[in-house]
């Protein structure tokens, strides 16, 4: 083999090696070039995403499918969301179970009041004809006394009555409008949901003191429309939206 002959076969290895170096690296085409780069938009997988500054480091991990920066549970990235329970309540509480539960007291007690006032009534068209001069007048008037002071204690009782039945039914529909939270945050994985007042509702304020609780209740003052999930926790309570 002469000379030429040697030059002309390692100058084909030459060119076989470096179309063999092109295609193993991905260079071989403008296409593969910009499929690498297209690859490399995606970071990861990875454990841990280091992030530097002049001063300090910060490392990025995922923990309980949460971005975390630190190993205790204040130090990740939650999801969170609002929820109007006002726009729950009221229908809950107008639920038939509720009304029929009120009602049946309401009719107990206004039996009940009306008895009182018939037996004071008719003691006093009894005694009617007693004057302050009249040996029984004293009697009368602490008779009449004792059974005013035990009407009004009945009053207080009733009252008492009817306003626990009531609190334990707001504290029913607020323990189904939670579970109804639950439902909802558990399906779109939301960590946190927060009780708001959606800022464009009307105050319905009749005096300084109402505008002013008014405007307090409102937590949450700018919010992406996205994060409110009242209708999705109505539709899970079987409310029906506007």
């Amino acid at each position: 083999m002469n000379s030429n002959e040697r030059i002309a076969i390692y100058g084909a290895l030459a060119v076989l090696l470096a179309l063999n170096l092109s295609t193993m690296l991905g260079l071989g085409s403008p296409g593969a070039l910009a499929d690498a780069t297209s690859v490399d938009d995606e970071l990861g997988p990875a454990a841990t995403l280091t992030l530097t500054d002049e001063d300090e480091s910060l490392v990025l991990r995922n923990t309980a499918g949460r971005l975390a920066w630190a190993d205790n549970a204040h130090g990740r990235a939650y999801s969170v969301a609002f929820m109007a329970p006002g726009k729950a309540m009221e229908p809950l509480l107008k639920a038939d179970q509720f009304v029929e539960e009120r009602q049946e007291l309401d009719d107990e007690l206004r039996t009940n009041d009306q008895e009182f006032q018939r037996r004071i009534n008719a003691y006093e068209q009894q005694n009617a004809g007693v004057t302050p001069d009249d040996p029984r007048a004293a009697e009368v008037q602490q008779t009449y006394q004792a059974m005013r002071v035990e009407y009004e204690q009945w009053q207080i009782r009733a009252n008492t009555r009817m306003g626990q039945l009531t609190a334990s039914q707001i504290e029913q529909a607020y323990r189904d409008i939670v579970a109804a939270v639950e439902v909802v945050a558990e399906r779109e994985s939301i960590d946190i949901v927060y009780r708001f007042i959606p800022t464009a509702d009307e105050f319905r304020a009749v005096n300084p003191p109402q505008a002013s609780l008014a405007a307090a209740q409102r937590l949450a003052l700018v919010y992406p429309d996205a994060l409110d999930i009242t209708d999705a926790v109505l539709e899970e309570l079987s409310i029906e939206t506007e």
